[in-house]
This record gives structure tokens, sequence and C-alpha cells, in this order.
């Protein structure tokens, strides 16, 4: 991003509906997998949607944190400790106070403010307070979104530049973006970076579903998100966690580190318009911003990982925007959406979608959007539909969108 101050990615974690770890998600991406089922969590008898991107993989005990540890940290922590080993920065001598976290979620601890209120009110604060005083405390001001990069911090012992980013669904791109600038402009060395969603509470997926943004073809639930596909109903809401580690390039070299890629772009805007309408036309100025920070041309780009929510106003406007910001471009460079196996991650979705690109950097290869059967006159573009196909992948593009107009885009680079 910045000739004098460059950012590599050391170290990469990921939690998916497909489990714990990188490799399984990584098969998942190759094989074209569906991680999305009738969900277990909740019960949807009396919803429209039925399923999710559901991670059932049992959570092993995070060490080092106290009390009562939220659903959406967990995820945080199991995505953190992989991505910091693979970094190799665990036996390192550091400068904790160089150290930052920088996470994003869209919505945080709501799974179990949710149960805190619902006991609240079943059994009153006196019983709540002596038999589950570590609910209680989620019903305290000082938590909630912040209580993520917080937990973080805690496990890294990083002392720097620590927050939570909170902008919908363009949250995990966000917080990786701005993580870099932290690192370019100076003011940490490391950043853990990334997000995490563990968004399925009865309240507010009953809320998310009144909406009808959601998908309601059930009878299969494996196929019920086709991004950019002519039948496509809605998104399939999912929830995990991606977590990558930033550093600057010298520090990197100093330690004898080995980057899987480099950030070389970076770039956010806001529509400035409805709330859940998207424009096109800020992702449109994010992108093209993106590729002039990084000095490339639209035909150098190999791959991108598109936002591809698999709703009708969605995939239409963005298949526009790729249109407007890379002209001829737009029909050579394939645009596929994991969202298609994963489901939404909200606010983590863009982080697992980082992983993502570095996956396909590493192993040569483009993750296809499955479910695509029938194509859209306003979505033309290529999607890789179905199966994943073999390419030498060096530069990739992912991109994001939230509501509120937020749109957010990374460059990376392969080593």
């Amino acid at each position: 991003m910045s000739k004098q101050r460059r950012v590599v990615i050391t170290g990469r974690g990921a939690v998916t509906p497909f489990g714990i770890g990188v490799p399984v998600f990584l098969e998942a991406l190759q094989k074209g997998q569906s991680g999305i089922r009738l969900l277990e969590q909740l019960d949807t008898a009396q919803l429209p949607t039925k399923g999710g991107g559901e991670v059932r993989t049992a959570m092993p005990p995070v060490g080092g944190l106290p009390g009562m540890v939220p659903r959406v940290v967990q995820f945080a922590a199991h995505a953190f400790q992989e991505a910091w080993r693979e970094s190799g920065l665990s036996e390192e001598k550091l400068d904790r106070s160089r150290i930052g976290v920088l996470l994003g979620t869209s919505r945080g601890v709501v799974r179990e403010l949710e149960l805190a209120a619902a006991l609240l009110r079943q059994i009153g604060v006196q019983r709540l307070q002596a038999e589950h005083p570590e609910l209680l405390q989620l019903l305290f001001p000082v938590w909630g979104s912040g209580v993520l990069s917080h937990s973080i911090a805690r496990l890294a012992g990083a002392a720097g530049h620590v927050g939570t980013v909170s902008a919908a669904c363009a949250s995990g791109t966000i917080a990786i973006g701005e993580a870099a600038r932290l690192i370019r402009e100076g003011v940490c060395e490391v950043v853990i970076a990334g997000g995490a969603e563990a968004p399925f509470a009865p309240t507010s997926f009953a809320g998310v579903c009144s909406s009808k943004a959601m998908s309601e073809r059930w009878d299969d639930p494996a196929a019920a998100c086709r991004p950019f596909d002519a039948a496509r109903d809605g998104y399939v809401m999912g929830e995990g966690a991606g977590v990558l580690i930033l550093e600057s390039l010298d520090h990197a070299r100093a330690r004898g580190a080995r980057p899987c890629a480099e950030i070389v772009g970076y770039a956010q805007t806001d529509d400035a318009s409805h709330i859940t309408v998207p424009t096109g036309e800020g992702l449109r100025t994010a992108i093209g911003l993106a590729l002039q920070e990084a000095c490339c041309d639209p035909h150098e780009l190999d791959y991108i990982n598109a936002h591809g929510t698999s709703t009708r106003l969605n995939d239409k406007w963005e298949t526009w925007a790729l249109r407007q910001a890379l002209g001829k471009a737009a029909h050579r460079v394939p645009a596929s959406s994991t969202k298609s196996m994963t489901g939404h991650l909200l606010g983590a979705a863009g982080a697992v979608e980082a992983v993502a690109c570095l996956l396909a950097m590493e192993h040569s290869f483009l993750p296809p959007t499955i479910n695509y059967g029938q194509q859209d006159p306003d979505c033309d573009l290529d999607y890789v539909p179905n199966r994943a196909r073999s390419r030498h992948v060096h530069l990739a593009l992912s991109q994001s969108l939230g509501f509120g107009g937020h749109n957010a885009v990374l460059l990376f680079l392969g080593k």
C-alpha cells in the first residue's frame, strides 16, 4: 500500500460452517461443497427461513479468558490461534505496545444478550444475579461489540491500537483495510485483523426474516443460496470467523517470516443513500480507488471474490459496478461468490472471504459459485459456475457491501 511501509499477511485462521480451521475450509472450496443446512440452534417452525450456515463443530474451551465466553468470541479466538501459529509470532519477543487488534462484527454478542434479557424477564434480576452472574454482566453497557477485540487482545497480549469495527456486512473487510493503514502509517508493526459473527439469536433472526431479504426456499437447504442465478430469492445467514495476522514487510523480513501475500490496495466508500438498497456507485468508486492505490490496471486482476449475497438487488447492482469499474476487463476476470457455500457471515464475511482469496493464490484455483443454473440478463459475468477452476492467481480483489451503503475493497498480491 505504501513504498515506505508495505503490509504483508503472515497468518490465516478460519472458523466456518465446515468446521474449525483453514484446511477444512480449503477442502470445501475446492470441492464446491455447501455448508448450509436446516438450523439446529433456533426453532424456525413459525419462520419462513429455516436454515443457515451453522457451525456444528464443538468449540474447544478457550484458555486465557475468564468467565463465560460468548460464541462470537469463541469463533474469533480459534481463528486467531490458528493464524497466530501460522505466523510464527508465538515464540517471538515482541513489543506489545506495537501490536494491535482490529476486528469487525455486525451483531456482536446478540446471542448472549437475548438469552440474558429473556432470563431477566423470566426469573428477575435477583435470581439472575445469584444463578447466572456471567449472563447478567452482558447487560452492562460496557459489554457489546467491544468485547470481541478486547478478548483477542487479552489472548495475544496486544497493548497497542485495539478496536472493533461495526459497519454491517462490510465490517470484516474494513477492519482488515484499516489495520493495514495502522501499519502503513507506523502506528503498529503487527495487527490481528478480521471479523467474527454468531448471529443466530431468536428475536434478531425473526426480525431479519420479516424484512423478506432472506431465502425462503428450504426444500433443498444446500441449494438455497444461489448468487447471480436468475432464480435467487434472498441471502442465507451464516456464522464463523476469519482472522489474518498483518505485519510490516520490514518486521516480517527481520524475523525471517514467509508472507502469504501483500495487501496492495484498499478503499472504503458509502452510497449515502437508502439504508438497504445499493446504488452501485459507491462500490464502483471503491474498486477504482483500490486499483489506483495499488497502481494496478483492471486487466491485471486474476480473480474477484464478489459480495454476491443472492438477493435480487445486490447481485444486479454489484454486477453493474464491476462492469463500470473494470470496463472491458469485467467479462474477462472471474468473479465468484463463496457465500453460495458458506452463507452470508455478515460482519465476518469479508474476513473469511479474504482467507478464500489467499487460498486461491496459494493453491492456484478459483472457488466456484455453486447452485448456478440459469443466467439473469442483469448478471452476465463469469461467476465460475458450480465447479472450482484451475488457475494461477497473482492479484485478487475482495469486495464487501453492507446495509447503510458501506462499500469496502481489498487487493491482495501473491508472493
